[in-house]
């Protein structure tokens, strides 16, 4: 079935069919849904997980609740079909799908406590999506446009069932469920993204399907922000080509020099700079850092950006002038690297707990795996021996046969502030070492060095640790689960 989508622009309501819709700026104004009830919009709330749609223990129903219809014989009305990345191209785990019964809660930009737990819009039925991407919702209200939303953390958009037949099973058109992959689609979180030059982190959001209008510098309204990073020479991607309108990236330290500056970002993303360069990355840097983590910022650091966490000297960079404000959370040891571009290693995907079994699933879903737990990696790096489990996660490991081998860890997370209890943590930060090594090329104006269309089975696994950085906060641990209905 085609859904159709349903956007405000400057008050007047606009239909269009998905993959047809024209642009009519952010949805940050406010929902993208008719009040079923005939009242006003929601003002929204701080974060993206709204509130105030009453906790008491029943209420009448009213709305689209009214339109919820009991089967004979234990049966049901539902929805079912496949979530897929910006992009269309690849399903995603642990994406929430839900019917709300009122309008959604403004997502606000900017870091943010939002842990799981409740969701805006007064929702009737939820769901989560499963490893390979697919979701039913049971008892739907029946009739015509039913509102939809889908969403992780602070990617959300918003459609419209044409009709919902009774008593029967109604799926999705394969391609229709998406994440938007522009502000015309629905909301994208505001990513700040530093360049480097060891690595091209720069051309993966594009692969996933964020549309090349949403990267900008911080001074325009795109929903990606670049910075350069170390060493910010023509080893490093610096500079919009002409078509994208020329313009320089500022310098990373503008970025994380400050809370205030890092505050404006839900998501930040440093790209391997190809050693520490500690200059660039001052004390107040790393406190400041620190500090958004713990008020909620999700961020994401690759390789020789250990030096957030652990600000040992290297064979060219010397030790920074403190140790680092982070608690530690793991067995920090720069060591030789398992594997090279021509040096495939094998990850081994930690499937102890419930996102990681989710995640070896997923890997062999969606291509990127045919053995289930085990991923090839290219430039795969050795920085970190181990994770204190009270502390961390650590996703993917490798036996690292060039330090008589010791296990590297490949992927790591942590829920912060690291020792508050977990209905006390507010932000994620995801630690990679390793390199996108996908056959893109840095230092070219941008997109002109993004040269691969499609994601490689590494970037597949990236793709999957930046969603899930994306997510609300939860244990992870603790199996994943849909948002109540009240």
């Amino acid at each position: 079935m085609q859904l159709r989508i349903f956007l405000s622009c400057a008050g007047v309501s606009v239909a269009a069919f998905v993959g047809m819709v024209a642009g009519c700026g952010s949805t940050d104004d406010g929902s993208q849904f008719d009040d079923p009830n005939g009242t006003s919009g929601s003002s929204g709330t701080s974060g993206i997980l709204g509130g105030g749609d009453g906790s008491a223990d029943s209420k009448p129903c009213v709305g689209l609740c009214t339109q919820q219809v009991k089967c004979e014989g234990g049966g049901t009305t539902s929805l079912s079909g496949v979530v897929k990345d910006p992009a269309g191209k690849v399903p995603l785990y642990n994406i929430l799908v839900y019917v709300p019964n009122a309008p959604v809660a403004r997502i606000t930009t900017g870091a943010s406590c939002d842990r799981c737990g409740s969701v805006s819009g007064d929702p009737l039925v939820t769901a989560v999506t499963d490893a390979a991407g697919k979701f039913k919702l049971e008892n739907v209200p029946v009739g015509n446009d039913i509102p939809l939303v889908i969403q992780v953390g602070k990617w959300r958009r918003q459609l419209k069932v044409p009709t919902v037949a009774k008593c029967v099973d109604t799926p999705l058109a394969d391609n229709d469920i998406r994440l938007p992959k522009m502000k015309s689609e629905g909301d994208l979180p505001q990513i700040a993204l530093t360049t480097g030059g060891a690595d091209v982190m720069e051309c993966l959001l594009r692969k996933i399907g964020v549309d090349d209008s949403e990267f900008t510098t911080p001074d325009q309204n795109g929903r990606v922000h670049f910075y350069v990073g170390s060493p910010g020479t023509s080893a490093t991607t610096n500079v919009f080509n002409a078509k994208q309108g020329g313009a320089a990236f500022p310098d990373a330290t503008t970025l994380w020099n400050t809370k205030a500056a890092l505050m404006k970002y839900d998501l930040v993303i440093f790209s391997c700079e190809g050693d520490t360069y500690p200059a660039t990355k001052p004390p107040e840097a790393l406190q400041a850092f620190l500090d958004y983590a713990n008020a909620g910022g999700r961020g994401f650091a690759s390789h020789w950006h250990r030096y957030w966490f652990n600000t040992a000297k290297t064979t060219n960079q010397p030790a920074g002038p403190s140790p680092s404000p982070f608690e530690p959370f793991g067995t920090w040891a720069d060591r030789s690297a398992p594997g090279d571009v021509d040096k495939v290693a094998t990850g081994i995907v930690d499937d102890s707990f419930p996102k990681g079994k989710a995640m070896k699933e997923w890997l062999v879903n969606v291509g990127a795996s045919t053995t289930p737990g085990q991923l090839p990696i290219k430039e795969s790096k050795h920085n970190i021996d181990a994770v204190r489990k009270t502390k961390g996660t650590q996703w993917i490991t490798m036996s690292n046969s060039e330090a008589g081998g010791a296990t590297a860890v490949g992927y790591l997370s942590f829920n912060t502030p690291i020792s508050a209890p977990d209905d006390q943590k507010c932000g994620k930060v995801v630690y990679s070492d390793l390199h996108v090594s996908s056959g893109d090329q840095r230092a070219k104006p941008w997109p002109d060095g993004c040269i691969q269309p499609d994601l490689s089975p590494q970037e597949k696994a990236l793709e999957f640790m930046l969603f899930d950085l994306s997510a609300c906060i939860q244990n992870d641990t603790s199996p994943v689960i849909p948002p109540p209905v009240k």
